[in-house]
């Protein structure tokens, strides 16, 4: 089997990104820049993280015994990196949180329960709405009630889970591969896209700023998110089945808020500083990660 090149090295990207996020102030706080950056721009990463897996899930729908394994591998990896950050979260939180953290996760692992459920939901509606077309739109309707219920204040877990965010764009993942969508978009309309679509997800990040509300789902991650993918996904670049830059990815993305929180600590300004020497730890970290986990596999 052969990867794309192109796809992996944009997860590394993807990765880099919610480091971004995670790591306000880039600059002054109040800084309009900074804000557009983590904001905005690099809060396509998981949408994008989503539709990745989304497209990729087919292999594991054929049979129960394959989304079984794949579902139990994820459980594991999740109850690792719970048990990894334990002494982090555990000395920060009340007790009471604990039940909370433990079932939707920690910080950025909140992605994979996420995922797991969004798997679930999307075998389901393989099952019971079969059509293609109406397992998009249920997941198109599930991420306009969680956006409304951001725009309405609802409390942050409500809305950010494997319901309301992590299905719509699973959901949308596979709608892509069913359809063939990759190899039927032309650059010449993929671009303009791309470009109508940035304007848009710079203008909700404006908007947040005016108001000073971070958001998590904005409308524009709909158009903006597929299309990077897609352009991603429509490359010629390939290897021999080496998944080492996809899992080194997923290193950087779960050991980042550990190098962040506890070796390199965020300061109240102008951490745009700190960004080089954080990333550059994050993946010396996700390296020795990926090196271990080709023996014990548990952490990838």
């Amino acid at each position: 089997m052969e990867r794309n090149l192109k796809l992996d090295y944009f997860k590394m990207i993807l990765s880099l990104l919610v480091i971004t996020v995670h790591s306000q102030p880039l600059f002054d706080e109040g800084s309009l820049t900074g804000w557009l950056i983590s904001n905005g721009i690099a809060r396509i990463a998981v949408p994008c993280f989503f539709i990745i897996s989304g497209y990729y899930i087919h292999r594991k729908l054929e049979g129960i015994k394959h989304l079984k394994r794949y579902l139990l591998h994820l459980l594991v990896v999740y109850i690792t990196w719970s048990l990894i950050y334990f002494p982090v979260y555990y000395s920060s939180i009340e007790p009471r949180s604990l039940i909370t953290f433990a079932l939707m996760g920690y910080y950025h692992l909140w992605f994979l329960p996420a995922l797991i459920l969004a798997i679930i939901l999307l075998a389901l509606g393989r099952k019971f709405l079969k059509e293609d077309k109406l397992i998009l739109y249920s997941g198109i309707i599930l991420f306009l009630i969680g956006y409304l219920m951001e725009n309405s204040n609802f409390p942050y877990r409500t809305f950010c889970n494997g319901l309301f965010f992590g299905y719509p764009l699973v959901s949308l993942g596979y709608f892509i591969y069913r359809k063939n969508i990759t190899f039927k978009i032309k650059n010449q309309l993929l671009y303009p896209i791309l470009v109508i679509s940035t304007l848009f997800l710079l203008l909700e990040s404006f908007l947040g700023y005016k108001e000073d509300v971070y958001h998590n789902l904005f409308i524009s991650f709909y158009f903006i998110s597929p299309a990077l993918v897609i352009w991603a996904l429509n490359s010629n670049k390939r290897s021999k089945a080496n998944t080492y830059v996809s899992q080194l990815a997923a290193g950087i993305y779960y050991v980042h808020i550990f190098v962040l929180t506890l070796i390199i600590p965020l300061t109240e300004t102008f951490n745009i500083n700190k960004f080089p020497f954080i990333a550059f730890v994050s993946i010396l970290l996700a390296i020795f990660i990926t090196f271990i986990n080709k023996r014990i596999k548990i952490f990838l």
